[in-house]
C-alpha cells in the first residue's frame, strides 16, 4: 500500500512538473470549470426554480433546463479537457504547446465531444437514481458503478483527442487499455485525487469558518472572516486546477505507455512498469 503511494506520488510529481513547465495547460481545467458554472448557473438554476412549482408545465421545463445545464456544463468540461490532451501531447513529445492547434482540433472533435458528454450526463443520472431511490443495495451498487465507471473510462479523454473516434468506440478502447495496465491508473489516479480532495476539503472548512465569523457581526470578525472565505476559495480552486491539469497530462503519459508501449516526458518505462508491478 505504501509502496503504491509513494510510485503514484512520484508520478503525480512529474505530471505537475510538466504543468508547472506549461503554465498555459493549467488554464484550460479552470476556464472549462468556470464557464461550466456560468452554464449550470443561468440554466439549472431557473430550471431549479421552476420544478418546485404547482404547475405541471413549468416543472416540466423546470426539469428540462436543468438537464440542458447539466448537459451544457458537461459538454464545456470534457471540450476543454480534449484541449488540455492535445497540448499535454505536444508537452509529453518535446514540443511547444500549440493552444490555438488544439482548439482547432478539438472543434473537429466536437461531435465525439458531444456525444461523449451525453453518455457521461446520462449514466451520471442513472447512478443517482439508483443511489437515491434503491436503499442501502443501491448505494452500493452505485458506489461500485460510479467506481468501476471511472477506471474503465479514466482513458476516453486521450483516446478522444488523440484517435477521433466515436464515444462508445472511445469507451471500449479505454476500457481494453485500462485492463491492459490498470495499476498504473489505480496508482497515478488515487494519489493526484486524494490531494485534490484534501485541499479542497480543507479550502471548505476555511471558508465555512470565515462565513461563521462575518455571520457573528463584528468588525474584526467580518474582516478575518472575508480574508478567510477568500483563502478557502482561492485554495479550492487551486485544488481543482491541480487535479484537472495533472490528471490530464498522467492521462496522457499513460495513454501512450499502453496504447503505443513507450513513455513519454518526463516519465519512464520504468515509472510506470513498477507501478503496474505494484498491484
Amino acid at each position: 500500500m505504501f509502496q503504491r503511494i509513494r510510485q503514484g506520488w512520484q508520478l503525480t510529481k512529474k505530471a505537475w512538473n510538466v504543468v508547472r513547465s506549461n503554465p498555459r495547460l493549467a488554464k484550460l481545467p479552470l476556464t472549462g470549470g468556470v464557464l461550466a458554472l456560468i452554464a449550470a448557473v443561468v440554466l439549472a438554476g431557473p430550471g431549479l426554480l421552476l420544478s418546485a412549482s404547482d404547475s405541471d408545465a413549468a416543472r416540466g421545463m423546470g426539469y428540462a433546463l436543468i438537464a440542458a445545464g447539466a448537459y451544457a456544463a458537461s459538454f464545456l468540461i470534457i471540450y476543454y479537457n480534449v484541449i488540455l490532451a492535445a497540448a499535454a501531447n505536444d508537452a509529453l513529445n518535446g514540443r511547444e504547446p500549440d493552444l490555438e492547434a488544439a482548439k482547432s482540433m478539438a472543434r473537429n472533435r466536437i461531435p465525439m465531444i458531444a456525444g461523449w458528454a451525453l453518455v457521461s450526463v446520462l449514466v451520471s443520472l442513472l447512478l443517482s437514481v439508483l443511489r437515491d431511490r434503491g436503499g442501502l443495495p443501491g448505494r452500493i451498487a452505485a458506489s461500485l458503478g460510479a467506481a468501476v465507471w471511472g477506471l474503465v473510462t479514466f482513458l476516453v479523454i486521450p483516446v478522444l483527442a488523440l484517435e477521433g473516434i466515436g464515444p462508445i468506440a472511445a469507451i471500449k478502447r479505454s476500457g481494453a487499455l485500462v485492463r491492459q495496465h490498470w495499476g498504473q491508473q489505480v496508482t497515478g489516479n488515487f494519489v493526484i485525487g486524494g490531494i485534490s480532495t484534501i485541499a479542497t476539503i480543507l479550502g471548505a472548512v476555511i471558508a465555512v469558518g470565515g462565513v461563521a465569523l462575518i455571520s457573528g457581526g463584528s468588525a474584526a470578525g467580518v474582516g478575518f472572516g472575508a480574508v478567510l472565505v477568500l483563502v478557502g476559495l482561492v485554495l479550492a480552486i487551486a485544488a481543482a486546477v491541480f487535479g484537472g491539469a495533472t490528471r490530464g497530462v498522467f492521462g496522457v503519459a499513460l495513454y501512450h505507455f499502453v496504447a503505443e508501449h513507450r513513455a513519454v516526458g518526463p516519465f519512464s518505462s520504468q515509472d510506470l512498469a513498477s507501478a503496474a508491478r505494484a498491484r
